[in-house]
């Protein structure tokens, strides 16, 4: 049987000890009508995953003993990090939770000169983390994605590792399939993503990619709206991987 899962910080668990805060105490009480005895899975965000079986249930906190312990699923094999640039209303959100739920490892907003959307407030980052965070739950995987500080279209590539991809539809015809196909064949390295915002990529933010070595690529020869592109090739990315064969 499956119990509903819930993440919490490492700071929850203390020995065969577990403190639900007051947003998920009242889940478990006021929502899902839990009471002591019931048994939930906890998950600390580092892929293991904690069988509890609740003790205290209060509206503002809750307590729960740990009876079985394992090594969660439901992450693929190779990191994937979402560069995607930051897009007007909830679109940037929409992005959030369907690539949280195909298996992105890590999202970074990033600042491009012709998005149309400004840098997130805390607030809005917080919220963003928060849909990451049930997203993450309802599709059983094991780690937390990371949500990051937004960064420079520029910066961010000189910082992104293992295989880098840039969607542009100027790529011509070389796909994600071809980058992917000889790099990816021999190691499980990370794959950096990078997705343009609405207004597409700015001359010298292409300039900035092709100096920091990102290989630009293609989904073919339609263009697709800044929400669904990335979306498209993270599912793309994880097939080829073996992910969702």
């Amino acid at each position: 049987m499956k119990h509903r899962r819930f993440f919490l910080t490492p700071a929850s668990f203390r020995g065969a000890e577990v403190t639900f805060p007051a947003p998920q105490a009242h889940q478990l009480l006021r929502v899902l009508r839990l009471r002591p005895g019931d048994h939930v899975t906890a998950l600390d965000g580092s892929g293991r995953e904690y069988e509890v079986e609740i003790t205290e249930l209060r509206p503002e906190v809750a307590h729960g003993r740990i009876v079985a312990e394992r090594h969660g699923g439901g992450e693929p094999r190779a990191r994937l990090f979402l560069y995607q640039a930051l897009l007007k209303g909830d679109a940037f959100e929409s992005v959030l939770r369907r690539c949280t739920e195909l298996g992105v490892s890590c999202f970074v907003p990033v600042l491009c000169d012709r998005s149309v959307a400004v840098a997130p407030s805390q607030l809005r980052l917080d919220r963003w983390r928060e849909i990451v965070r049930e997203a993450a739950e309802q599709s059983l995987r094991s780690c937390l994605p990371a949500v990051s500080e937004p960064l420079p279209f520029a910066d961010a590539c000189r910082l992104a590792e293992g295989v880098r991809l840039l969607l542009w539809e100027g790529a011509g015809g070389r796909g994600v399939r071809e980058a992917l196909a000889a790099t990816l064949a021999a190691h499980e390295r990370p794959v950096s993503l990078f997705v343009g915002p609405e207004g597409g990529l700015a001359p010298n933010e292409l300039s900035a990619a092709r100096s920091a070595g990102l290989e630009l690529v293609s989904l073919g020869p339609r263009i697709l709206r800044a929400e669904n592109a990335g979306t498209a090739a993270v599912t793309l990315i994880l097939h080829e991987i073996g992910e969702l064969s």
